[in-house]
Protein backbone atom coordinates (compact mmCIF):
# COMPACT_ATOMS: atom_id res chain seq x y z
CA UNK A 1 0.00 0.00 0.00
CA UNK A 2 2.86 2.37 0.82
CA UNK A 3 4.44 1.70 -2.55
CA UNK A 4 1.16 2.45 -4.34
CA UNK A 5 0.79 5.73 -2.45
CA UNK A 6 4.39 6.63 -3.26
CA UNK A 7 3.83 6.06 -7.01
CA UNK A 8 0.55 7.94 -6.90
CA UNK A 9 2.20 10.99 -5.32
CA UNK A 10 5.00 10.98 -7.88
CA UNK A 11 2.52 10.65 -10.77
CA UNK A 12 0.36 13.44 -9.32
CA UNK A 13 3.33 15.75 -9.08
CA UNK A 14 4.24 15.19 -12.73
CA UNK A 15 0.68 15.51 -14.01
CA UNK A 16 0.26 18.81 -12.16
CA UNK A 17 3.56 20.05 -13.52
CA UNK A 18 2.46 19.34 -17.11
CA UNK A 19 -0.50 21.69 -16.96
CA UNK A 20 -0.61 24.90 -18.94
CA UNK A 21 -0.32 27.96 -16.71
CA UNK A 22 -0.83 31.57 -17.78
CA UNK A 23 -0.55 34.79 -15.81
CA UNK A 24 -2.77 37.86 -16.11
CA UNK A 25 -0.88 41.16 -16.23
CA UNK A 26 -1.99 44.74 -16.93
CA UNK A 27 -0.58 44.27 -20.45
CA UNK A 28 -2.45 41.06 -21.20
CA UNK A 29 -1.90 37.35 -20.74
CA UNK A 30 1.57 35.92 -20.30
CA UNK A 31 2.79 33.84 -22.07
CA UNK A 32 1.04 35.26 -25.09
CA UNK A 33 1.56 32.09 -27.14
CA UNK A 34 1.58 28.53 -25.86
CA UNK A 35 3.03 25.65 -27.83
CA UNK A 36 2.16 22.06 -26.95
CA UNK A 37 2.84 18.64 -28.44
CA UNK A 38 -0.13 16.54 -29.54
CA UNK A 39 -0.51 12.95 -30.74
CA UNK A 40 -0.02 12.51 -34.48
CA UNK A 41 -3.17 13.46 -36.38
CA UNK A 42 -4.12 14.96 -39.70
CA UNK A 43 -4.88 18.65 -40.04
CA UNK A 44 -8.49 17.69 -40.81
CA UNK A 45 -8.77 15.70 -37.56
CA UNK A 46 -7.20 18.58 -35.61
CA UNK A 47 -9.77 20.99 -37.01
CA UNK A 48 -12.59 18.54 -36.34
CA UNK A 49 -11.48 18.01 -32.71
CA UNK A 50 -11.09 21.76 -32.16
CA UNK A 51 -14.63 22.39 -33.37
CA UNK A 52 -16.01 19.49 -31.34
CA UNK A 53 -14.25 20.74 -28.19
CA UNK A 54 -15.63 24.28 -28.36
CA UNK A 55 -19.14 23.01 -29.10
CA UNK A 56 -18.98 20.89 -25.93
CA UNK A 57 -17.05 23.35 -23.77
CA UNK A 58 -19.19 26.40 -24.56
CA UNK A 59 -22.43 24.46 -24.91
CA UNK A 60 -22.71 25.65 -28.52
CA UNK A 61 -22.38 29.35 -27.70
CA UNK A 62 -19.30 30.21 -29.74
CA UNK A 63 -18.25 31.71 -33.04
CA UNK A 64 -15.56 30.14 -35.21
CA UNK A 65 -13.82 32.41 -37.73
CA UNK A 66 -10.59 32.72 -39.69
CA UNK A 67 -10.69 29.04 -40.62
CA UNK A 68 -7.81 27.69 -42.73
CA UNK A 69 -6.62 24.16 -43.40
CA UNK A 70 -4.83 24.00 -40.01
CA UNK A 71 -5.96 26.99 -37.92
CA UNK A 72 -9.02 28.75 -36.58
CA UNK A 73 -10.13 31.47 -34.23
CA UNK A 74 -12.78 30.87 -31.58
CA UNK A 75 -14.76 33.61 -29.81
CA UNK A 76 -16.72 32.36 -26.81
CA UNK A 77 -18.11 33.39 -23.43
CA UNK A 78 -16.99 32.21 -20.01
CA UNK A 79 -19.53 32.73 -17.25
CA UNK A 80 -18.25 33.70 -13.80
CA UNK A 81 -14.72 34.08 -15.17
CA UNK A 82 -13.57 36.28 -12.31
CA UNK A 83 -14.80 37.88 -9.13
CA UNK A 84 -14.10 40.43 -6.46
CA UNK A 85 -15.75 41.26 -3.18
CA UNK A 86 -16.77 44.67 -1.90
CA UNK A 87 -18.39 45.26 1.49
CA UNK A 88 -19.37 41.61 1.78
CA UNK A 89 -20.97 41.42 -1.64
CA UNK A 90 -19.45 39.22 -4.36
CA UNK A 91 -19.37 40.54 -7.91
CA UNK A 92 -19.05 37.90 -10.63
CA UNK A 93 -18.05 38.87 -14.16
CA UNK A 94 -18.30 37.05 -17.44
CA UNK A 95 -15.76 37.44 -20.22
CA UNK A 96 -15.80 37.07 -23.97
CA UNK A 97 -12.48 35.55 -24.96
CA UNK A 98 -10.73 34.78 -28.21
CA UNK A 99 -8.68 31.63 -28.68
CA UNK A 100 -6.46 31.43 -31.77
CA UNK A 101 -5.23 27.93 -32.55
CA UNK A 102 -2.95 26.59 -35.27
CA UNK A 103 -1.30 23.22 -35.93
CA UNK A 104 2.14 22.57 -37.35
CA UNK A 105 3.17 18.92 -37.48
CA UNK A 106 2.76 17.32 -34.05
CA UNK A 107 2.48 20.62 -32.18
CA UNK A 108 -0.17 23.27 -31.86
CA UNK A 109 0.11 26.90 -30.88
CA UNK A 110 -2.61 28.75 -29.02
CA UNK A 111 -3.06 32.28 -27.81
CA UNK A 112 -5.91 33.61 -25.71
CA UNK A 113 -7.07 37.14 -25.07
CA UNK A 114 -10.01 38.79 -23.35
CA UNK A 115 -12.21 40.77 -25.71
CA UNK A 116 -14.99 41.99 -23.42
CA UNK A 117 -16.06 41.99 -19.77
CA UNK A 118 -19.67 41.65 -18.67
CA UNK A 119 -21.51 42.18 -15.40
CA UNK A 120 -24.21 39.59 -15.87
CA UNK A 121 -25.30 40.35 -19.44
CA UNK A 122 -24.31 44.03 -19.44
CA UNK A 123 -21.18 44.89 -21.40
CA UNK A 124 -18.76 46.94 -19.30
CA UNK A 125 -16.46 49.55 -20.76
CA UNK A 126 -13.59 48.32 -18.60
CA UNK A 127 -10.62 46.17 -19.50
CA UNK A 128 -8.45 43.93 -17.33
CA UNK A 129 -5.85 46.72 -17.16
CA UNK A 130 -8.42 48.86 -15.30
CA UNK A 131 -8.10 46.56 -12.26
CA UNK A 132 -4.35 47.27 -11.97
CA UNK A 133 -2.33 50.22 -10.72
CA UNK A 134 0.34 51.75 -13.01
CA UNK A 135 3.04 49.82 -11.10
CA UNK A 136 1.40 46.49 -12.00
CA UNK A 137 -0.17 45.75 -8.60
CA UNK A 138 -3.88 45.16 -8.28
CA UNK A 139 -6.01 48.06 -7.09
CA UNK A 140 -7.37 47.89 -3.57
CA UNK A 141 -10.49 45.78 -3.39
CA UNK A 142 -9.67 43.83 -6.57
CA UNK A 143 -7.13 41.37 -5.15
CA UNK A 144 -9.28 38.38 -6.20
CA UNK A 145 -9.55 39.42 -9.86
CA UNK A 146 -6.16 38.10 -10.95
CA UNK A 147 -6.22 34.64 -9.31
CA UNK A 148 -9.84 33.96 -10.25
CA UNK A 149 -9.31 35.07 -13.87
CA UNK A 150 -6.09 33.06 -14.16
CA UNK A 151 -7.95 30.00 -12.87
CA UNK A 152 -10.64 30.46 -15.56
CA UNK A 153 -8.14 30.98 -18.39
CA UNK A 154 -6.13 27.95 -17.29
CA UNK A 155 -9.32 25.86 -17.21
CA UNK A 156 -10.07 26.86 -20.81
CA UNK A 157 -6.54 26.16 -22.08
CA UNK A 158 -6.11 22.90 -20.19
CA UNK A 159 -9.53 21.65 -21.24
CA UNK A 160 -8.61 22.17 -24.89
CA UNK A 161 -5.19 20.56 -24.42
CA UNK A 162 -6.66 17.51 -22.64
CA UNK A 163 -9.35 17.15 -25.30
CA UNK A 164 -6.79 17.04 -28.11
CA UNK A 165 -4.55 14.60 -26.23
CA UNK A 166 -7.20 12.18 -24.96
CA UNK A 167 -9.90 12.07 -27.65
CA UNK A 168 -9.45 9.07 -29.93
CA UNK A 169 -8.01 10.07 -33.30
Amino acid sequence: MKRFLHYFLIFSAFSTYAQIMVEVTPNGINPNQIQETIPPMTDERFMELSQMWIAEFSRGESNITEVTANSLTIDAMRDNAFLYRNKGETFLHNIKYQLKISKNGDTYTSSIKILEIYARKVLLESTIADYFLPNGNLKEGFEEVKPSLERSLNIILNSYDRYLKTTKS
